[in-house]
């Protein structure tokens, strides 16, 4: 999720304890808990891009360091900070990161819930990583709790009340996307080992659907409203393994690729200097093409995309992510 959509939640999680909790204290305890494990961001100067994208989400996010990530910042602040309630502080502080965590669990990028004990990627898939729509509900019942600060506490419940009924209706609309996309796929007797069904950008009723059968990968960007007559799907051919597929599959890079993406996808191809290229993408990330073309868009492959380069001998010569 986005920073200035857990900013919010601090705001409005500041306000939803006991009115003798509601202390500028306390505001700037959860402003700064609700944005801490995003401190992870620092591992990019550490390291190349794989490093960053291994950790993020990783020990920082996981509920099982949260209490100790608490632990150390009410300390600090216990230090620096006069007559302050050390519990009340740490209590606050670990509501905070746990909401942080919350707010990430239900995007599709997937974080490291129980890390250190597995590296597993948990999500929950309801939201888009950035929701406008959430974010400006939230905007909104700020400003009438500032406004109406005698119904403050009412309000800012009542914006939580919103919020799961929100989460609410995204889990509904994924339902129906997928059971749409089941008939469909029993339909064209197309047999997949398994789905995924994530949100897409703009409003919680837009989704992608993706199935991996023996042979092949299907993709479909699609809505709550959409008919599966009126699906375009995308489909992605398991290339025959070669020589270079087989040394690709073997290197670090694709390991970490395989671990880190919902579906992966490769493809092979020779250059211009006869270079050998094998390249992965995640079907996770793609481009709707519709709106790709849209905005002129280049390439439906983004943002990661793991590209090997090797020599006609097998020695690898580059690799790009």
């Amino acid at each position: 999720m986005d920073n200035i959509t857990h900013t919010l939640t601090g705001v409005l999680a500041s306000k939803a304890g006991p009115p003798a909790h509601h202390t500028r204290l306390i505001f700037w305890v959860l402003i700064l808990a609700v944005n801490l494990p995003d401190v992870d961001f620092l591992l990019q100067f550490f390291g190349d891009r794989i490093f960053y994208m291994e950790h993020h989400r990783g020990l920082s996010h996981s509920i099982l360091f949260a209490p100790v990530f608490a632990a150390f910042v009410s300390g600090i602040l216990k230090i620096s900070v006069k007559n302050i309630d050390l519990k009340l502080v740490f209590g606050y502080t670990l509501v905070g990161v746990f909401i942080h965590i919350f707010f990430d669990l239900i995007t599709s990028f997937g974080t490291m819930l129980f890390y250190p004990l597995t590296d597993a990627r948990y999500s929950l898939d309801l939201i888009f990583i950035i929701d406008p729509w959430l974010t400006g509900l939230m905007i909104i019942f700020v400003i009438l709790a500032r406004k109406f600060k005698m119904q403050r506490r009412k309000i800012i419940w009542g914006a939580i009340a919103v919020i799961v009924a929100y989460f609410t209706i995204a889990l509904v609309n994924r339902e129906i996307v997928r059971l749409k996309a089941e008939d469909y796929f029993s339909d064209m007797g197309i047999q997949y080992n398994r789905m995924i069904v994530l949100p897409q950008p703009l409003a919680i009723t837009n989704w992608m659907v993706a199935v991996e059968t023996d042979d092949a990968a299907y993709q479909i960007f699609t809505n709550t409203f959409q008919n599966p007559d009126e699906y375009l799907v995308l489909e992605y051919p398991l290339i025959e393994p070669n020589k270079f597929i087989y040394l690709a599959r073997n290197t670090e890079e694709v390991q970490f690729f395989k671990w880190f993406a919902r579906l992966p996808v490769y493809e092979y191809y020779t250059d211009e200097n006869e270079n050998h290229i094998v390249e992965y993408f995640d079907l996770q990330f793609m481009f709707n093409p519709r709106l790709a073309e849209r905005f002129n868009a280049t390439s439906t492959r983004a943002p990661f995309v793991l590209r090997l380069v090797f020599a006609n001998d097998g020695s690898l010569l580059a690799t790009d992510f």
